[in-house]
């Protein structure tokens, strides 16, 4: 299929929904708690607003009225239910030796989501996500069962100024979250890390520090189990700190001007895949800088990330570097649409001298809070200097995610 075809489906597929009428509606499961509808929290969900940003690290506590807050068992069962079905068509060429190639062009179910969330006592809130397993079939994806989520948060401690989550959670070093992100495509410098190394879009099991309270600068420190290379007896020993600041009104999620800077030290044991001539951990170090810039419906955010890992972590003998980040820009011009269109970069290291770039496009129309048009054109290009094909992706997505 042709990128021109393509871009054509997806103008078509936007500009009908935008045609189609929709009026908001609660969801599980804050909302069916609070009687709020789902846009109080999420400016075009899953994406937070900057309520919706509060609210999670208040411990999903509303701000000023703790004292009308209930737990789980004064509230309705704090369970929902999440997936998606529609159409796919996934295309891989010329790619690398032991990568995958071919078409795929398909409707199926997407996939199934468990949440529950809620408090289990006046500054203790708890947020799980289980993903059940299933089998791949016709018309189903498959997925393996993974409890993603499960984390206690204990809030207003030091005078409403800490908070400390524990479990496993999504760590603030992805300063833009992969669990609430608009688009079906990844964030790809996210998704990349040496062989078997831990990756910002996983989630991660550890205690998170968050101090501050809500004002100009805020800073997050957390230690984590990290690389899945690691032995059971080695221990947590991931370590990172963000520190933020926000210019103007809002969280910097949908107003004011968020501007970020994120470092990350770990420790891992290379994978077996690589060949390293020692199982020894090794450390490696990430450096990000972020900005989430706001104004009037548009949102344009941007992280660069620089990476140095132990050469050995990739069976090489001196150490490796390699960086890359994404600049997003997202409209909300009603509150039933939603439009969002990405850059994505990635420089691998140089004994593998390739260069990755990702462009994706896209756009959400929301029939209910809970019920969403979703339509996503992505071409991702994997390019070196040595090779006269370069590996490419055509990814065209238009399903329709719905949560009860």
């Amino acid at each position: 299929m042709k990128t021109g075809r393509l871009l054509a489906l997806l103008a078509a597929t936007v500009t009908l929904a935008s045609l189609l009428p929709g009026e908001a509606s609660a969801v599980p499961v804050f909302a069916r708690k609070y009687g709020f509808n789902c846009t109080m929290c999420h400016s075009a969900f899953p994406r937070l607003n900057d309520f919706g940003a509060r609210f999670r690290a208040n411990g999903y506590r509303l701000q000023g009225r703790h004292e009308v807050e209930k737990t789980v068992l004064e509230t309705p069962t704090p369970v929902a239910l999440r997936t998606s079905a529609g159409y796919v068509y996934d295309e891989l060429r010329h790619q690398p030796e032991g990568m995958p190639s071919g078409k795929r062009s398909t409707t199926e179910l997407g996939g199934l989501d468990i949440l529950s969330g809620g408090l289990l006592g006046p500054r203790i809130g708890f947020f799980l996500i289980y993903v059940p397993g299933i089998e791949a079939t016709r018309g189903v994806a498959g997925q393996d069962a993974a409890l993603e989520m499960a984390s206690v948060v204990f809030s207003g401690l030091a005078r409403d100024r800490l908070t400390v989550r524990a479990g496993r959670f999504e760590p603030a070093y992805a300063a833009f979250s992969v669990k609430r992100q608009l688009s079906a495509s990844p964030y790809e410098v996210y998704d990349y890390s040496f062989p078997g190394g831990p990756k910002f879009s996983d989630t991660q099991t550890g205690v998170e520090a968050r101090g501050g309270g809500h004002g100009c600068i805020r800073a997050i420190a957390g230690l984590v189990g990290g690389s899945g290379t690691n032995r059971d007896e080695d221990p947590p020993q991931d370590g990172y700190v963000r520190v933020e600041g926000v210019l103007g009104p809002g969280e910097g999620q949908t107003a004011g001007q968020r501007l970020g800077l994120t470092g990350y030290l770990g420790r891992a044991r290379p994978d077996v895949s690589v060949g390293a001539s020692t199982d020894r951990a090794e450390c490696f170090d990430r450096l990000g800088v972020d900005a989430s810039l706001n104004a009037r419906g548009l949102s344009l955010a941007a992280q660069y990330l620089w990476a140095r890992d132990g050469g050995p972590l990739w069976g090489q003998g001196d150490h490796v570097c390699w960086s890359g980040g994404f600049v997003e820009l997202s409209a909300t011009p009603a509150t039933n649409t939603a439009g969002f269109a990405r850059f994505d970069l990635v420089r691998e290291p140089s004994f593998i001298d390739r260069t990755v770039t990702r462009f994706t496009a896209g756009g959400r129309f929301y029939f209910e809070d809970n019920v969403t048009l979703h339509v996503e054109y992505s071409h991702q290009n994997m390019s070196a200097p040595d090779v006269v094909d370069d590996a490419t992706e055509d990814f065209l997505a238009v399903r329709v995610d719905f949560a009860i």
